[in-house]
């Protein structure tokens, strides 16, 4: 069983990102210009194989994008290709403030998770950009003449290979080098100072408690901020989890984020809680989960999140 997808604010919402601008000047979260997508030319037409296995070309450099995920649509607009975004998934597209303004093409199927086909069409996108999943829906998109490419980010190194295939799609090359440049360090950084581990329990939802397996992209930043997560046996990415279990378990570190908990001392006078030792020592931390969750640009911002965190107890 898998989390809901409110759960993690997107966590395949999942998530799982620095920043946020088109070509107009602003900046991304760090301060940095973006830099513009045609810095670099890139010769069409342009052929990858996707996360699905499926081999896409892309006869010109896109000029109507759809994007069916919070995380590809904060790459987007880190590359400075904001204007041309025609379609977002659904309200969990929130950032930056100008993708609530962007045509929300979400909410169709038996569980509302699936795009509108028909919206789509109208909007005439020239590229459509996803995570795994809806392969029926995908395989109508492409039967419509719609180019959709599936990125589907397991961990740190492959987003920034995800970034980078975005950037060769969009003919926005430059501009994704200059975003992988960045998150490479910041996180190069993150990593040389995590040389004090600490055992850390990362909770996903509750009730029930869902937490993270160890083929997970927030697994992988728990490692990477100096976290030796007490899951590394879970045999599934999303794990149901019991107190008990967590109690001999004994992380020196709870976190959770606000979409599952409201503060630390809810989560201190949950049954059970009080034996878990993070708890009882007062080291549950929140942190913001649409950081740590989203496969995007913004993620270094959870990384240096997460470390200050695990780190803080005992300071």
């Amino acid at each position: 069983m898998r989390p809901s997808r409110s759960s993690l604010g997107a966590l395949l919402a999942l998530a799982l990102l620095l920043a946020a601008c088109s070509d107009d000047g602003s900046t991304s979260s760090t301060g940095t210009p973006s830099a513009s997508p045609s810095a670099t030319a890139v010769s069409f037409p342009v052929t990858v194989v996707d996360d699905d296995g499926v081999e896409v070309t892309i006869p010109a450099e896109p000029q109507r994008i759809v994007t069916f995920a919070p995380s590809m649509t904060e790459i987007v607009y880190a590359l400075g290709l904001g204007d041309r975004l025609v379609g977002v998934s659904g309200p969990y597209d929130d950032y930056p403030p100008e993708a609530k303004d962007v045509e929300e093409v979400g909410g169709a199927g038996e569980f509302g998770v699936d795009p509108n086909i028909e919206t789509v069409v109208s909007l005439e996108p020239d590229l459509f950009l996803a995570i795994s999943g809806g392969d029926q829906w995908k395989a109508q998109l492409r039967d419509l003449g719609i180019s959709v490419v599936t990125l589907n980010a397991t961990d740190f190194v492959d987003l920034l290979g995800d970034i980078e295939t975005v950037g060769r799609i969009t003919g926005a090359t430059a501009a994704a080098n200059t975003v992988v440049t960045e998150m490479r360090s910041r996180a190069d950084a993150v990593t040389a100072q995590a040389t004090e581990r600490v055992t850390c329990f990362f909770e996903v939802g509750y009730p029930p408690l869902f937490t993270v397996g160890p083929n997970t992209f927030v697994y992988d930043l728990l490692e990477r901020a100096g976290c030796d997560p007490v899951t590394a046996d879970a045999a599934s990415d999303y794990p149901e989890w019991s107190v008990d279990a967590l109690v001999a378990d004994g992380p020196q570190v709870y976190i959770a984020t606000p979409d599952s908990a409201r503060s630390p001392q809810a989560i201190a006078k949950r049954p059970g809680f009080e034996g878990i030792r993070a708890v009882a020592d007062g080291n549950v931390i929140l942190v913001d989960g649409d950081l740590v969750t989203r496969p995007g640009p913004r993620v270094v911002d959870g990384l240096e999140q997460l470390s200050a965190a695990l780190h803080a107890p005992g300071d």
